[in-house]
């Protein structure tokens, strides 16, 4: 009976120790990263910056992003020889307990990137409470100086500005989802390298600074397109300093290269992750108009790699849907022999800009960040051989075909286009 008592108290004890919260830690008590900046050191090895959300604002919009004008934000920027090191430092700064469980973003400045970033990758993983789903960028510049440019106008917490800025891939097709761990599994993989969100910060103060020197026009329209542009060269103005346009592409853990907002949505396609975006097509009848279409894609693209002496070839068919928005010209491109017409340059049009980014990731920047490699492992019978072969070196050497099948569904609210008529004489 003793024994039964005695085991009886030993569980009940038991049960008690596990209910308790000895190590737990109090909301109020912490500091909350919202991002995470990484530049090169001046004074020591890494300049680390951490943007903390500031849990009292609350409410509409002010200046400053808080409905009562109080900030949304805090930034504390420290010199420290490691990130561990860095964040240990800014326990000594900031009254709370800094905790980086709600962090959104990764940002590295295009210095630190191009140097390489496995000393800092290596130091994440070992964070217990960064999250695996946090964004990857890489800031045209200074990280620092970009996360000082955000000041969110139009949310009352700067976590949720990162939150949706970083998620703007699904309705645009101009950036990508650059998650840590997609990062960093491209980036140990023999068969596909990582990719990165590219940052920046516009350079106008008012419309005043556009230029037409310093437009990009790359596919002979006469005019920039809305996806040539990369982080920091869209011509803007206003307070909003801060944008992302594009990806930063690695080759391991090294930046090598930039991809503009276009070959960005030609990269989602290829990988099978576009969902929708607007593109502005030259009229292929009348060149001083433009047909906008709403773009999507209507099924899983087809890959395949042959390999002939060692030398790859490689094939991708991509099946995409559009939408008419609009038809500047008033042509009726509803018939269907216009419509064949469109389709036809529409094609045309995304497959050459589609093997212009492949034939710069292999000839220029020499990574496969398509993921082809997948693919071509399937020919070898064993993991040697595979390792052998050594996709990463043939990859530049490959030849690439691709086929674009577009199918133009709906018209809008319009069956058929009618022009305008104006008379020449005028109204009385």
């Amino acid at each position: 009976m003793k024994r039964i008592s005695a085991a009886v108290l030993l569980t009940v004890f038991t049960v008690l120790l596990l209910t308790g919260c000895y190590d737990g830690r109090e909301v109020d008590d912490l500091a909350y990263v919202a991002a995470i900046g990484l530049d090169k050191g001046v004074t020591n090895k890494l300049k680390l910056t951490l943007v903390f959300a500031v849990p009292s604002a609350t409410g509409g919009s002010s200046e400053n992003g808080g409905g009562s004008g109080e900030k949304t934000s805090s930034i504390l920027t420290l010199e420290t020889p490691s990130i561990m090191a860095g964040l240990s430092l800014a326990n000594n700064v900031v009254s709370r307990q800094v905790s980086i469980a709600h962090a959104k973003v990764i940002v590295f400045s295009s210095e630190l990137a191009r140097e390489g970033i496995s000393n800092y990758i290596n130091a994440f993983n070992r964070l217990r409470e960064l999250k695996p789903t946090i964004n990857m960028a890489v800031a045209r510049g200074s990280a620092e100086e970009y996360l000082k440019s955000i000041k969110p106008s139009m949310e009352s917490s700067v976590t949720k500005y990162f939150e949706l800025i970083y998620r703007t891939y699904k309705y645009t097709g101009f950036t990508a989802n650059t998650s840590y761990f997609k990062f960093y599994k491209y980036a140990k993989s023999t068969f596909i390298q990582p990719v990165a969100t590219l940052a920046g910060i516009t350079k106008n103060e008012s419309s005043a600074d556009f230029a037409t020197e310093s437009s990009i026009v790359r596919r002979n329209s006469g005019f920039p397109l809305e996806g040539e542009f990369k982080a920091g060269e869209i011509p803007r103005a206003g307070d909003i300093k801060a944008d992302i346009m594009g990806l930063a592409v690695f080759s391991g853990d090294r930046m090598v290269g930039e991809l503009d907002g276009e070959d960005t949505a030609y990269y989602l396609m290829l990988r099978g992750e576009f969902f929708q975006s607007t593109i502005t097509h030259v009229d292929p009848i009348n060149k001083d108009n433009v047909v906008l279409l709403l773009i999507k894609q209507s099924r899983n693209p087809v890959h395949r790699v042959e390999l002939s002496g060692g030398k790859p070839v490689i094939s991708s068919k991509i099946s995409l849907e559009g939408d008419i928005q609009t038809i500047q010209s008033e042509i009726n491109y509803e018939s269907p022999e216009l419509l064949a017409i469109l389709e036809k340059s529409v094609e045309d049009f995304i497959r050459k800009g589609m093997e212009e980014l492949l034939q710069k990731t292999a000839e220029e920047y020499n990574t496969d960040i398509i993921g082809y490699g997948a693919v071509a492992k399937r020919k070898f019978a064993t993991w040697q051989q595979w390792l052998d072969f050594d996709w990463h070196k043939r990859y530049p050497m490959a030849e690439f075909h691709v086929e674009v099948d577009l199918k133009i569904r709906r018209p809008g609210l319009l069956i058929r286009t009618m022009p305008i008529i104006s008379s020449k004489k005028g109204s009385v």
